[in-house]
């Protein structure tokens, strides 16, 4: 049987085709548009405009799926859509126009979904500090025996720190030092409690450009998912100017991420020394296999 899975963040929209037989589930396509919707919030609502390339995008990946002759389709969305004040609005336009029903997840069942995605499989520990930056939000998951202890979402994401904080390209020291605090901030309000550990595992796309960057600087590993978190620094003075040199840099690696990358990168830098770990764990597994998981057996 095969599932379609459309994640609508803030960043960008995505569908994964996958396809379960005998218990196990096999990716087969993934297709993603960078449509930037936390950039078209004004005044706390999605504008007629954000909204307008909700519809256009969410309308082509249906048309896609139809082709693909998919069995079962799920779109769902997180902070883009659940941080708004005109969720309902948004999601009866593209029901009307688009015949799409969207699932928006609370911050808990976003939490809890990646983490078992990822439990006995991608966390090799059964202890540790997972996070999950996003363009929108910042899921952060303390676990231990293999069960969460503490989880809570921060309202920082890559894309919303460089719409609230950032005036060129690259945040200059001022910026950073803003987005530092409010990501200090926001933990703290949180109330999670601080367990000191060794490992971070991270997931999402700052994470996965963070690896690709220091493979392509020559500073680590290719093979190897451990990030020693003295490296992120590194990246941090690599990327200091509002340059075509620094610029280039980042283009080799990853274009689109070129604006979110900085202020995703001081995200999981902060939580980071929060939690005093050593290193961060890249994990290439996400939210949409827990979302996967949880269709199936439900």
């Amino acid at each position: 049987m095969k599932y379609g899975i459309t994640d609508i963040g803030s960043n960008t929209i995505r569908f994964n085709i996958y396809n379960h037989k005998n218990g196990k589930s096999k990716q087969l396509i993934s297709k993603k548009k960078t449509a930037g919707l936390i950039s078209y919030k004004k005044n706390g609502k999605l504008s007629k405009k954000g909204i307008k390339v909700l519809v256009s995008t969410v309308k082509k990946f249906k048309k896609n799926l139809k082709e693909l002759e998919v069995d079962k389709t799920y779109y769902f969305a997180t902070a883009c859509l659940r941080n708004v004040d005109n969720t309902e609005e948004v999601l009866d336009i593209v029901k009307n126009e688009t015949g799409i029903t969207i699932h928006v997840l609370t911050s808990e069942e976003e939490a809890t979904l990646t983490f078992d995605a990822l439990k006995g499989k991608d966390l090799d520990r059964d202890e540790g500090v997972l996070i999950d930056v996003g363009g929108g939000s910042s899921e952060i998951t303390v676990f231990e025996n293999n069960t969460p202890l503490d989880d809570v979402s921060l309202p920082v994401g890559s894309l919303l720190m460089y719409e609230e904080y950032v005036s060129l390209m690259f945040p200059n020291e001022e910026e950073k030092e803003a987005i530092h605090q409010r990501v200090v901030e926001e933990i703290e309000k949180s109330g999670i409690e601080k367990y000191d550990q060794e490992i971070m595992f991270g997931v999402g796309g700052t994470v996965r450009v963070i690896n690709k960057m220091l493979i392509h600087l020559n500073l680590k590993d290719e093979t190897s998912p451990l990030i020693p978190i003295h490296l992120l620094d590194t990246i941090l003075d690599e990327l200091k100017t509002n340059t075509k040199e620094d610029f280039d840099k980042v283009l080799q690696v990853k274009a689109e991420r070129i604006h979110t990358l900085i202020p995703g990168l001081i995200i999981i830098k902060t939580i980071a020394e929060y939690f005093e770990v050593e290193y961060l764990h890249i994990i290439h597994h996400s939210l949409k296999e827990g979302v996967l998981h949880s269709i199936i057996h439900n």
